[in-house]
């Protein structure tokens, strides 16, 4: 008989990454459901949407159930009960999901993406899951200044890669406006915050001030490279000065302690997930 994997366990043991994924794999299933929409159960657990199309994300949850496993481990050890999470880039919410297992029904989830087909999908799977009432989806690109007119750029078959594109106002592209997660109702008190969010990063951390500035104890996993800031040791320079410990999610060793100094030593445009946690 097959095992559930064991991946909210507060502590992984050692070595059961490959039992986990081979354990996810083994319950992975697909249905193709017309026009470029499968159903497929990820991580053993949920039913989630996903356009057959896309050959990065997508891919991997329709034949192997689950995506950077070594971050998926990690959400068990950061995410408490009734915590409240913000996940910008939140795709079609294989990590919302997630984070609204781990926070529970007294827990909320705020979830970011601009990209309309994505959130239908991911709004769909929070509903099969169960999670309508703590998750709240929002279509608005994250920046540094809200009602900033945009647009996304990004193709069908790699939506991941989607950036947002700031334009004059009046300009008949832009589809979208900005918002700035410090103007959103419910999320003074954040304790998680997930970005991954293509080139906004540092935008989306300065509209952050109201959060940052209540002092309160956060997570925020960001994903960094170098290349996409005109000044990146001045950017985590910010986010330490605010407080937060730089830790690199390593995918073989886990949450390691980080400096300045030692991320800024990757190569430029190598992305690294980062902790920072205060």
């Amino acid at each position: 008989m097959t095992r559930l994997p064991t991946l909210f366990r507060r502590r992984p043991r050692p070595g059961s990454r490959t039992a986990n994924e081979a354990s996810i794999r083994s319950l992975c299933a697909t249905a193709y459901l017309g026009d470029n929409r499968a159903l497929v159960r990820v991580l053993g657990r949920y039913k989630m949407f996903v356009d057959t199309r896309d050959v990065d994300i997508g891919a991997h949850l329709l034949l192997d159930g689950f995506w950077e496993m070594w971050v998926t481990e990690l959400l068990p050890q950061l995410i408490r009960p009734g915590a409240v999470c913000i996940d910008v880039g939140a795709h079609v919410g294989y990590f919302t999901l997630q984070m609204a297992e781990l926070a529970g029904p007294s827990g909320r989830v705020h979830a970011f993406e601009p990209n309309s087909a994505l959130r239908r999908m991911l709004d769909d799977s929070v509903r099969v899951n169960g999670f309508a009432e703590q998750v709240r989806s929002h279509g608005d690109p994250v920046f540094d200044a809200a009602g900033l007119a945009a647009e996304l750029v990004g193709t069908v078959t790699q939506p991941s890669g989607a950036h947002v594109r700031i334009l004059p106002e009046g300009d008949p592209a832009a589809t979208l406006r900005t918002c700035r997660l410090d103007g959103i109702a419910g999320l003074d008190r954040a304790d998680f915050v997930k970005i991954d969010a293509e080139a906004s990063e540092e935008a989306i951390w300065r509209g952050m001030r109201g959060l940052l500035d209540q002092g309160r104890p956060m997570t925020v996993l960001l994903e960094f490279a170098a290349i996409r800031y005109a000044d990146p040791g001045g950017f985590l320079g910010a986010i330490t000065g605010e407080g937060f410990a730089l830790h690199r999610i390593d995918p073989d060793q886990g949450l390691c302690r980080a400096d300045v100094a030692g991320i800024l030593r990757a190569p430029p445009a190598r992305e690294q997930m980062l902790a920072l946690i205060r």
